[in-house]
């Protein structure tokens, strides 16, 4: 997906564009090891990919919005990435998509942890 031009006239555009790339990211990664067959090795990835998008993609809306929320929503945002990216780094050798699925994950992580929203 190509989320480049859906907020440009946010001034937090890198954010949520690292959002949506993690969010799209995390879906493809666990459809990957949805289909592999050490689909029961992968629960955890499975899960925390499932999570992390989730939240990247409900971050993003409350970003856009700049909502009295967004520093609450990124700060968790930014929690659930890194535990995503640290649990899909424990199988990037053996799954390709968990080595971009990580990488991705501690980037978004990181844009997060150095948002300053409303108010700061």
């Amino acid at each position: 997906m190509n989320h480049q031009n859906e907020h440009n006239n946010s001034p937090h555009q890198d954010l949520l564009h690292l959002l949506a790339q993690c969010a799209d990211e995390c879906d493809h990664c666990f459809d990957e090891c949805l289909d592999n067959d050490r689909t029961d090795e992968l629960v955890r990835a499975l899960r925390a990919c499932r999570d992390c998008a989730k939240v990247c993609r409900v971050t993003s809306s409350f970003v856009a919005s700049n909502s009295i929320f967004s520093q609450r929503m990124v700060d968790l945002c930014a929690e659930i990435c890194q535990q995503c990216a640290d649990v899909c780094q424990n199988h990037q050798d053996q799954e390709q998509e968990c080595k971009h699925c990580a990488k991705i994950c501690r980037e978004c992580a990181e844009a997060c942890r150095n948002y300053k929203g409303v108010g700061a």
